[in-house]
């Protein structure tokens, strides 16, 4: 079984990125492709996997049992490697993740590209988003017994990363926009929408040789 979380520390380098896997656990595509396209190899890098895929709910293997406990876990690691800057990125699922730790440890801004921004069971039947269904239950049976975030409106409400949220979506993907706007009007969440890549707008970003300039730059407040 592949690790849960890889930690890649580079001499003398500045920034630190966090990244979360989605669905199958990638984020848009091989990680070695992304962070090359994106053009961080030079910078330290931890890769978190969901291995449970149920959007983190059930905690990482080896970092906690619980949502609270993995954000204590990372944060421990942002503290040791000593970063001048940290972004928390991740597309789909991870993205959710992206948007939900760097809420809850309070560091550094997130970029999310085609999040999920609610799970609950609520949100999902009034938007009817259906995506995913066996794999959100999981997500729902893993909360039962453990503090549960189905929603980020809350977490982000209360408090906001300080470099702020970038979320990144494709107006090709309707559900896509819908999870965007239901955190747009928060302090510090900026919403760009592309006209093509539906719900893999990151491959289409990077194909379009966008990524680099949104990972560098994508969660610093103006």
């Amino acid at each position: 079984m592949d690790p849960a979380i890889e930690i890649h520390t580079v001499p003398g380098g500045t920034d630190l990125y966090i990244f979360f896997g989605g669905i199958a656990s990638g984020i848009g595509m091989p990680p070695f492709e992304f962070h090359r396209a994106s053009g961080i190899l030079g910078q330290h890098r931890i890769f978190v996997r969901d291995l449970s895929q149920c959007w983190y709910q059930a905690g990482i293997p080896g970092a906690g049992r619980d949502i609270r406990s993995v954000a204590a876990h990372l944060k421990g690691l942002i503290n040791k490697i000593g970063a001048s800057r940290v972004k928390f990125v991740g597309n789909s699922m991870g993205g959710f993740a992206a948007l939900m730790f760097s809420s809850l440890i309070g560091t550094g801004g997130a970029i999310a590209f085609a999040p999920q921004t609610f799970i609950s069971p609520f949100l999902r039947l009034r938007h009817h988003d259906w995506r995913w269904r066996r794999r959100i239950l999981a997500a729902w049976i893993a909360g039962i017994r453990r503090e549960r975030i189905w929603d980020l409106l809350g977490v982000l409400t209360r408090q906001p990363p300080p470099d702020g949220c970038l979320v990144c979506v494709s107006s090709a993907c309707a559900l896509d926009c819908v999870h965007a706007a239901h955190i747009s009007g928060l302090r510090g969440v900026r919403v760009r929408t592309y006209p093509s890549g539906g719900h893999g707008l990151v491959a289409w970003l990077r194909d379009a040789n966008q990524l680099k300039s949104i990972i560098a730059t994508g969660t610093c407040i103006q």
